[in-house]
């Protein structure tokens, strides 16, 4: 028995040696590359590896490609829902393109998944390029507007900016496809992706040719879009034709959806005057477009902030009363970090205390299902890197971690065998710079400025080692950047081995250029992560039957938490059918789901007149304009809109009370039902005195060609 336990022993000390070798050789490529970089109940990623239970992706030893062990039926059985029509479907698996592409950098590093991901997005990039020059453009621009924001403003500039090109007609931003402007109004994302593209460029024509085409899209949005109560923008949102989630909400029309004020469209319209008053000062033309910025940044903060939950509703709801919807839109919020709209705390707030996934952050949250996001729809990628990005910001590590985890996961997964799910367009081009937008923007640090590009890497611990991207092309420069260690803060920076005193580039450099970084740990953000583990489903909106005094939830379930709000304010319901509280003067009623953790979308609103709307006959006018008469007993607030035909297109006419502007009536193919069969329009807000009011209707002339609708009566309602 003792020498049993002495030949154990020795065994142990050879175990114990063998273990301490290993640990001593660490420099070796394959255990530096075995290094974690984000671990959590879900999966663990390495720097070659990526392990999810029983499955498995990993990058062989030339590099070449991805390999995986994940097949169709299991992903189906696991996440595949029939009963929805979420059914995955796959393509072609990447692998290298040999000889690599010439015309972009290359990066290497110690983390050989990460490296081999830089080169699916180089590949994938390459092949998004049209023989004419240009970027092959989604349905959804946005999408494409974002990607060049993220990365092909720098990698790609001179496609970005034919591309862009493209999108202008008559020296103003192409509006939406088929006809969806002003009800989706977010194409203003130009400017964002026209501007980054200057600042790699520095090209003088391009410059001023944006600030021509971004100051006459403004221009022709102020007078459609604003909205004079709240000082917001009209129109649905950014990543969908409607507002987020607005698709359950199958009550809205086109006319309710131009009354939304979504997240998006005001943090992409607030961004392009803070960009037109950058421009103006580039080429010496005094402009006060920052005012502009500033005024709707503060209605931004003021009307869609949500101080109890610590971050901005998706939207305001169309209607008598404005109302916050229950989500959010990730993607805008990452943008109200990153461009300054949300200030002092609430930006370190806003990363640390919105839900998000161990598989990622959803598109909006609450998600409309429980599959895990995955990315096949490239404005999924695209708000991961832009969360990612205002993770960084905010020096929250554990929140970058987490979310560079999340994007490598869905792409060594998914991307690199075109895994997604069927009738879901994949748009590889803005995934691919989505990725590539980690290397430059997180590892590498780079911020472009006008005046050159300030480096501020941020390196997590699981990306040790050296880290090099050579041969970017920076005006009339060729950058090689080797970025040295772990850390947030700059310990020194060398350009040509000449030790600089800050890590910033002017604009006016030339030639070869070899930047050495080398990090050091330094201050941290707030490292708190807020994780839902899918248990967060919107629930559904209810469906009311409104009837005089009473109410009636045609969907009823017993035990559910209904909520009634009266202009506004919320009272529990217990039964299906219910009276409606008198209310002095109007009274807008609807009925929503209060959920576990958010509630659900509101119903149908219900307007109550308790005095009868006045009812002015629309005059027939062939000039485009019609001044009305209008006289009421009590000056103050009041709502308008007209009945009309529908003529099967759009017709947008600007309301000017007394000469005040007042904003605009939307007329489209379709419409709230209402008396004689007509459609109506959105409500505008107006203020009308004592007495006789002149109430002009202006049709507004567009650069797209719209029929004019028939307007049959205007309602003037006393709020």
């Amino acid at each position: 028995m003792r020498d049993d336990r002495n030949i154990m022993s020795m065994l142990w000390l050879v175990a114990a040696a063998m273990g301490l070798l290993l640990l001593c050789g660490c420099h070796s490529h394959q255990e530096k590359a075995s290094r974690i970089i984000v671990q959590n109940e879900r999966f663990t990623v390495t720097g070659d590896s990526i392990v999810e239970d029983t499955v498995m992706a990993w990058v062989p030893k030339h590099g070449d490609r991805i390999a995986s062990n994940l097949t169709l039926d299991r992903l189906q059985t696991a996440y595949g829902n029939d009963s929805l029509g979420v059914r995955f479907v796959q393509g072609k698996s990447w692998n290298r393109r040999d000889p690599r592409p010439t015309n972009l950098p290359e990066y290497t590093s110690e983390q050989r998944l990460v490296d081999a991901l830089y080169d699916l997005s180089a590949d994938r990039i390459i092949d998004g390029i049209k023989s004419d020059g240009t970027f092959a453009v989604s349905h959804n621009r946005s999408r494409l507007y974002c990607a060049i924001y993220l990365s092909l403003a720098c990698l790609k500039p001179h496609q970005a900016m034919e591309t862009l090109k493209d999108i202008v007609d008559r020296d103003s931003i192409i509006m939406q496809l088929e006809g969806q402007w002003p009800v989706v109004s977010d194409h203003i994302g130009w400017a964002t992706a026209a501007w980054e593209v200057y600042k790699t460029t520095g090209d003088r024509k391009w410059l001023a040719y944006c600030y021509h085409v971004i100051g006459k899209t403004l221009s022709i949005n102020s007078k459609v879009l604003l909205d004079y109560n709240t000082g917001l923008i009209h129109g649905a949102g950014f990543t969908s034709s409607r507002p987020l989630g607005a698709r359950r909400m199958t009550w809205m029309t086109y006319n309710d959806l131009f009354s939304c004020m979504s997240l998006g469209n005001n943090i992409l319209t607030a961004n392009a005057y803070a960009i037109l008053g950058e421009m103006g000062d580039e080429l010496g033309i005094e402009n006060e477009y920052d005012k502009d910025a500033q005024r709707l940044k503060d209605a931004i903060n003021q009307h869609l902030w949500n101080e109890s939950r610590g971050f901005y509703s998706s939207f305001l709801y169309a209607g008598a009363v404005p109302r916050q919807a229950p989500l959010t839109d990730n993607t805008s919020q990452a943008m109200c970090v990153l461009w300054g709209i949300a200030d002092d705390d609430r930006a370190e707030n806003l990363i640390s205390q919105t839900p998000v996934s161990d598989c990622g952050v959803n598109v909006s949250y609450p998600a409309a299902t429980a599959i895990e996001p995955y990315f096949t729809n490239a404005s999924w990628a695209t708000t991961q890197a832009m969360w990612n990005l205002a993770a960084a910001y905010t020096r929250n590590e554990n929140a970058l971690k987490r979310g560079l985890g999340a994007l490598y996961r869905a792409q060594a997964l998914y991307q690199s065998r075109d895994i997604h799910i069927q009738s879901i367009n994949t748009d590889h081009l803005g995934t691919a710079a989505s990725n590539a937008a980690m290397i430059l923007r997180v590892l590498m640090g780079m911020n472009f400025k006008p005046e050159g590009i300030e480096f501020t890497p941020i390196v997590p611990d699981g990306f040790a080692g050296t880290k090099t991207l050579t041969g970017l092309n920076y005006r009339r420069a060729v950058l090689d950047i080797t970025v040295e260690g772990i850390g947030n803060d700059v310990a020194s920076f060398t350009d040509n081995g000449e030790l600089m005193e800050s890590a910033f580039l002017p604009n006016d450099i030339e030639g070869h250029h070899h930047i050495v970084i080398t990090m050091k740990p330094g201050g941290h953000g707030p490292n708190k992560v807020t994780i839902h583990h899918g248990e967060v489903i919107m629930p559904p909106t209810p469906t009311v039957q409104w009837d005089g005094d009473s109410g009636h939830i045609t969907d009823f379930v017993p035990g559910t938490p209904y909520r009634l709000a009266v202009n506004g304010k919320l009272t529990p319901l217990n039964d299906s059918v219910f009276a409606l509280p008198e209310v002095e003067g109007l009274a807008e009623y609807s009925v929503e789901i209060a959920g576990k953790y958010i509630n659900s979308y509101i119903s149908r609103p219900y307007l109550v007149f308790h005095l009868t709307p006045q009812i002015a006959f629309f005059p027939d006018s062939t000039s485009g304009q019609t001044t009305i008469k209008v006289s009421v007993a009590e000056g103050g607030d009041y709502l308008l809109d007209m009945g009309y035909h529908p003529t099967g297109t759009l017709d947008v006419r600007e309301v000017t009370v007394n000469s005040h502007p007042m904003g605009t009536l939307v007329m489209t193919l379709e419409g709230t039902a209402g008396i004689n069969g007509l459609a109506y329009s959105n409500m505008v807000g107006v203020k009308l005195l004592k007495g006789e009011n002149a109430i002009v209707i202006r049709q507004i002339r567009l650069p797209k060609a719209f029929t004019s609708c028939q307007p049959v009566h205007m309602r003037i309602i006393k709020r």
